[in-house]
Parts: structure tokens; C-alpha cells; sequence
């Protein structure tokens, strides 16, 4: 984890850290037979096709399974709902102009996306998940069929359903925001920091446990990320929490919970 910036804290919590790169470190770090500080280049458009290829070949109950599973014995389990979400409708979104639909993945430099995939399958290993930079969805996707997806324990779904309980408690107008707090208040994912947090109930609200009027979970249509910045420039106070969590302001969908309890 040094060489990556991140460390363990007295209190078993992950934070980052300044970078070490020396020797030592780096004969460490590739003592586990996987690439360290190697970057790849790929295409927006090759990302767009391995994505949609691997969400086809995911089981969405796996993946709702593995979600619960990512509030206790594996954080691994947290980002794929995510990512699943923003790939599962893909095949069929339109495409207006350029090669690509709407998607997010237009090239940032010049034409291709660069990814460390080592770093970005240890941050979830470390719990951390995002609705961000969807060109690092794709390890995810990929890591998940080709090494499978963790499964629930009891314990899992205990802290699942307090959580539901949890949100369903708050008042209505409660913000993303004041629902981290509560979450963190009552220790319901121990180990975990603001932004693990906000990226586990990012996890609900594109599953579309938290609605949000607009743009709505990722999980029932194609997104475009037209609609996600004209929501988020349409009155979202704080810019450090994305769409759709953002547009939350209390309330559960119960079905859609009722759905992941039973898993």
C-alpha cells in the first residue's frame, strides 16, 4: 500500500499517505505478482466495448450480493453495483455524435485513458468506491468475471438492513451529507472514512434505494452525463457529492431495499 500513497491507521481505518518508492517498497509491492506503477493506454472506445462485454457476462443478483457483502467482510464487493450500472445499458444507448455514447468516457488525454489497473483494483480492495471516471470501472468489471463476486455472510446482512433502517429514520429534506453523519454516528460500517461512506450510499442511490428526482439510478436506463451535469448545476449545493445521491433529501424505496435484503 505505501507505494501507492496509503496506510494503515492505529484505529485499522485506511488513509493515504505519502508515496514511497524506493527500492524496499517496490520489491514489496511486487512480491504479489502484480504489475506495480505500470500504466496502461486504452482506447475510450476499447473501453466502451470490454465494459459492455463484461457487464453481459455478470449476474445482477451477484452483483447486488456482492454490494452487501462490501458493508462488512469484503469492501471489494462496493464499487460493482456502480459500475454495472453505469454499463448495463450500453449496447442500446443511442449514440448523437462522435463514436460514443454520452457516457463520460470522451478522452481526456487526447485520445486515450491511462490506468494503472493494480492501483485501481487496490483501492477496491480498500473499500473505496465512486460514480466518477468510468474508464475505471472497466477493472472492476473485468476483475469481477474473471475472479467472481463475493457472496453475503449474516453478519453482512445485519449491517445491511440497520443501514436501512438508518435512513429510513431521518427526517424529511435530510441531505447526503447529514446521512454520512448518522452513518458515522452509529458505526454501522466500522473502519471506514467520509468518502467510503459517501461511496456506499452512492451504492444505493444508483441502485435507486435513495431517490432522487433526477437522474434518477443508473440501474433502470441509460444515464447520459448531459443529464447528470444539468442536475448537478441545477442545485446541488456541494460538489464533492455526485448526482443521484445528491438530489436525496430522505426517504427509502422499499422495494428496491426489500430486494437487496433478501439477497
Amino acid at each position: 500500500m505505501r507505494y501507492y500513497g496509503y496506510r494503515r491507521t492505529r484505529a485499522g481505518t485506511v488513509t493515504g499517505a505519502e508515496t514511497a518508492r524506493d527500492a524496499e517498497v517496490l520489491a514489496e509491492a511486487s512480491g504479489f505478482g502484480w504489475p506495480v506503477g505500470t500504466t496502461e493506454e486504452w482506447a475510450p472506445s476499447g473501453v466502451l466495448d470490454r465494459s459492455i462485454a463484461a457487464a453481459e457476462a455478470l449476474d445482477p443478483d451477484a452483483v447486488l450480493a456482492a454490494y452487501v457483502a462490501g458493508l462488512g467482510s469484503s469492501p471489494r464487493g462496493r464499487q460493482t453495483i456502480i459500475s454495472y450500472g453505469w454499463a448495463r445499458f450500453l449496447r442500446t444507448a443511442s449514440v448523437e455524435d462522435g463514436e460514443l455514447p454520452d457516457c463520460g468516457l470522451e478522452a481526456v488525454r487526447g485520445t486515450r485513458h491511462e490506468v494503472d489497473v493494480t492501483e485501481a483494483l487496490l483501492r477496491l480492495a480498500l473499500g473505496w468506491s465512486w460514480n466518477e471516471q468510468p474508464w475505471l470501472y472497466l477493472p472492476d468489471l473485468e476483475a469481477a468475471v474473471a475472479e467472481g463476486l463475493p457472496a453475503p455472510t449474516g453478519d453482512d446482512r445485519a449491517r445491511l438492513a440497520e443501514l436501512i433502517a438508518l435512513i429510513a429514520a431521518r427526517p424529511p429534506g435530510t441531505t447526503a451529507s447529514g446521512l454520512e453523519k448518522a452513518m458515522a454516528r452509529a458505526k454501522i460500517v466500522a473502519g471506514t472514512d467520509k468518502y467510503q461512506r459517501y461511496g456506499i450510499l452512492i451504492g444505493l442511490a444508483e441502485f435507486g434505494v435513495l431517490p432522487s428526482p433526477a437522474p434518477g439510478p443508473s440501474w433502470d436506463r441509460f444515464v447520459p452525463m448531459s443529464e447528470v451535469r444539468a442536475a448537478s448545476t441545477g442545485g446541488n449545493p456541494r460538489s464533492d457529492i455526485t448526482m443521484p445521491l445528491a438530489g436525496w433529501r430522505g426517504g427509502v424505496d422499499e422495494r428496491r431495499a426489500q430486494r437487496l435484503l433478501d439477497l
